[in-house]
């Protein structure tokens, strides 16, 4: 017998099938061609979950944003700057080649490009990057030590990098291994950069 959900737990099954749903549309077909009626089909459900779970598209984009950044994991404690590297790295390098994050820099990529050209996009896509930044900006801080900038400039050359190396392995895999990025930021925080695999 399965056990009962209460409606909380309920709610948060439905948001992360519409999230799910939307997040593959998104990479499938395009932000902007994905109907929401699209996504509760495909999630099983009507398009009255996507409104009693988000205002609209927009609302459905911020939470896809949102959830990407809580995936992250926050420097605990005090982390010397090759252990924060060898931390950030193995995760990135995890995680790239995986197709959830395929998707997500599909959907990211076309945002970035409709934010380039509407305003109501620009600002969600830019308070999104803010708080990846000082997410980043808080790690780099507790690492503290040698850093060769300040924390925030630290996190925004890291986002770049993180998205430039994204970007290049996803449609090049052969000419950019996800080790690049690793690789980048031993260079960037003036780190002995090791040879890949090590």
């Amino acid at each position: 017998m399965s056990e009962r959900l209460t409606r909380a737990q309920q709610q948060e099954r439905t948001r992360r099938r519409l999230l799910d749903s939307a997040e593959t549309l998104f990479a499938d077909r395009g932000i902007h061609r994905t109907t929401l009626d699209e996504i509760a089909a495909a999630a099983g459900l009507t398009k009255g979950a996507i409104y009693a779970n988000f205002g609209g598209k927009d609302d459905l984009i911020a939470a896809l944003l949102q959830r990407r950044l809580d995936d992250g994991e926050p420097v605990r404690q005090r982390m010397t700057p090759e252990s924060w590297v060898a931390t950030m790295g193995e995760s990135y390098e995890a995680h790239a080649p995986t197709p959830e994050v395929r998707r997500f820099a599909m959907a990211v990529v076309e945002l970035w490009l409709f934010g380039m050209r509407d305003g109501t996009k620009t600002e969600l896509l830019r308070g999104w990057m803010r708080s990846v930044r000082a997410h980043i900006a808080e790690d780099a801080a507790a690492v503290g030590e040698r850093l060769p900038l300040p924390a925030e400039q630290v996190a925004a050359l890291l986002l770049a990098l993180d998205v430039g190396v994204a970007l290049q392995y996803l449609t090049d895999p052969e000419a950019v291994p996800v080790s690049t990025y690793t690789r980048g930021v031993e260079a960037l925080l003036g780190l002995p950069v090791r040879p890949p695999g090590r």
